[in-house]
């Protein structure tokens, strides 16, 4: 039976009935769909909630672990800085231990020294512009400690333009005269001098006779290199 006999067999107004129950029955199914559906969506929208809620506490645990390992890696570093500088504070204290030990091994004890006069401790300090200073321990490790004298001759030498050039005592503004010195043990000197204008050093030099009253008992010279002996630092 088509629509147009079925119609003509209802007459209009049941087939009009029909045709709105009809209506009404697809827009209940309609209907019942589209609340299936939000649940469905409301469902997925609160699973997705809770999803989101419990990866970002996990990554707010994660921000906080990696927070606290940097505070832990930064007070490591701070710490192995810190012991570092403790062990090099050390390590220098016990290096001048040592040699004030091996000073006073010289002056004391004359078996473990073959040179019965001796210059340690050689230091330059420059001053200002052209001015040093000059710094160094004389000492005798003889086994009779008599008193010895005599005269320290200083010179330094290096380039001035282009020629060689020595330095010594009664050189305008150098050293005027020999050191003179007189000890049983040990006796420090300490002197300034200057160079002339555009000088190079590059040498040290020291000699001298000793002499134990008025007998001659040897002579000492030593050289040294001006850049071993120069220090940054005037202490």
């Amino acid at each position: 039976m088509t629509i147009d006999q079925l119609k003509a067999t209802l007459g209009n107004y049941k087939w009009t009935l029909l045709v709105a129950l009809l209506l009404l029955v697809m827009m209940g199914f309609g209907y019942k769909l589209a609340q299936n559906f939000e649940s469905d969506a409301r469902k997925k929208v609160a699973a997705q909630s809770d999803t989101i809620d419990i990866l970002s506490k996990e990554n707010d645990q994660l921000i906080t672990q990696v927070n606290q390992l940097e505070v832990a890696l930064e007070l490591a570093m701070l710490e192995t800085k810190s012991m570092t500088k403790t062990v090099v504070e050390q390590r220098k204290e016990l290096d001048a231990q040592q040699e004030l030990i091996t000073f006073y091994e010289r002056v004391m004890a004359p078996e473990k020294s073959e040179k019965s006069f001796q210059i340690e401790g050689v230091e330059v300090f420059h001053l200002t512009g052209n001015d040093y200073q000059l710094r160094l321990v004389l000492l005798q490790s003889q086994q009779n400690k008599a008193v010895i004298n005599g005269r320290l001759n200083i010179a330094v030498s290096g380039k001035l333009g282009n020629e060689l050039t020595t330095l010594t005592h009664g050189d305008p503004d150098f050293i005027t005269e020999p050191v003179k010195y007189r000890f049983r043990f040990f006796q420090v000197v300490n002197t300034t001098f200057s160079l002339p204008e555009g000088m190079q050093p590059e040498a040290l030099s020291f000699s001298t006779a000793y002499f134990q009253y008025k007998t001659r008992k040897g002579n000492y010279e030593l050289n040294i290199n001006w850049a071993e002996a120069l220090s940054t630092t005037v202490e």
